[in-house]
């Protein structure tokens, strides 16, 4: 190679060395000149002095039944006449829901949009993205104008009318006046948007009859336990209680309890351990606990007093092969005579749902009592 080759070469590898350095230093300088445009950090609406707002009033989810003292007059549960609730919308045709969650004037703030020619379910998409939005269940319903029948509206019929309901209580707590109003609003710009009226009732009505609503539920939530207590300091075995649940009937849900149901499938009393840990399939057999716990969920079954009594009949059955005591939440030994103190309490309660038009299991109270 001749020294001319040679001085090419390397007047070539310095040219390109030159280019690199020269490329690395304009990109350092666009970079401290645009980390300079932010060195203060814009402040993020979202996330900086977030303070939370209050929305509704909490309702405690249940009463457990206080068997230990004697009731005085004032804690007797009588069957008292409560405001009848004004019906909001008047039938213009058969409703025959194809869901059992119709929207229901006892329970629900409804409005209405009549519509000038029949529209199918795809207009109505606003308002379905937004059914999650108000804290609490809504039913969306529309007259099927072949059938001539209310349905959840679906994607080929065509519907006349609809009627969009929001419940008023649960078991979380009366539903917010800013949600309500909020719900309303939505109401009225899907109909302005469909070119239909509407008919909204008034919300601080509605939002008072949410609240005589949700004291009569928190009066009536009862949901009595009776306790299987080993003896002393000995244990009943998980695989032992697991087997006896299972030779009675239950079933163990994903929650980690077991729950006993009636040859119709409703869910009548749970099983569930009185410690904290909870029944696992994958970890019962590891398990030992002092006591496991009989609960009936008193509003949501509809015949609480034969349902307690088979849950006696089941308690006393473990209480046997355990070696157990039934006690109360007390510890208090609980015999036949508190027992039928629990049995006038259920048919009190139950007289009491039934004069508010609300039966113990139905399916109105099931929605009430979730």
């Amino acid at each position: 190679m001749s020294n001319l080759q040679i001085s090419l070469i390397m007047i070539g590898a310095l040219f390109v060395v030159g280019i690199v350095l020269f490329n690395g230093w304009q990109q350092r300088n666009h970079r401290r000149k645009t980390e300079s445009l932010f060195e203060s950090r814009p402040d993020d609406v979202l996330l900086d002095d977030f303070k939370p707002v209050q929305l509704r009033e909490e309702r405690v989810e249940h009463q457990f039944v206080d068997l230990d003292p004697e009731p005085d007059e004032s804690d007797q549960i009588v069957a008292e006449e409560e405001p009848v609730l004004t019906e909001v919308i008047e039938e213009e045709a058969p409703i025959k829901p194809s869901s059992s969650h119709f929207v229901d004037a006892e329970t629900d703030y409804i409005a209405e949009i009549e519509v000038k020619d029949p529209v199918g379910a795809e207009e109505l998409a606003e308002l379905f993205r937004r059914k999650f939005d108000f804290g609490k269940p809504i039913g969306v319903y529309g007259l099927n104008i072949d059938s001539g029948c209310w349905e959840e509206p679906h994607a080929r019929p065509k519907y006349r009318n609809f009627k969009v309901g929001l419940q008023l209580a649960d078991r979380s707590g009366v539903v917010n006046l800013a949600k309500l109003s909020e719900f309303r609003d939505l109401v009225v710009e899907t109909a302005s948007r469909l070119q239909a009226s509407s008919l909204c009732p008034d919300i601080s009505e509605a939002h008072s009859r949410a609240i005589q609503l949700d004291k009569f539920c928190a009066e009536v939530d009862m949901l009595i336990g009776i306790n299987v207590m080993s003896r002393g300091e000995e244990t009943f075995a998980g695989t032992k209680i697991r087997g006896l649940a299972e030779a009675a009937g239950f079933k163990l849900e994903s929650d980690g309890t077991f729950k006993y149901f009636d040859e119709h499938g409703n869910h009548l009393f749970s099983l569930c351990n009185h410690e904290p840990a909870v029944f696992l399939p994958d970890g019962i057999r590891h398990l030992s606990t002092h006591g496991i716990t009989f609960l009936l969920d008193v509003p949501r079954v509809a015949q609480g007093k034969q349902a307690f009594d088979q849950m006696i009949m089941i308690a006393k059955s473990f209480a046997a092969t355990l070696g157990g005591v039934i006690v109360d939440d007390k510890r208090l030994m609980l015999n036949d005579a508190g027992f039928d103190k629990i049995r006038k309490l259920l048919q009190e309660i139950r007289a009491k749902m039934e004069a508010r038009q609300i039966p113990p299991g139905s399916e109105r109270a099931s929605r009430l009592f979730s």
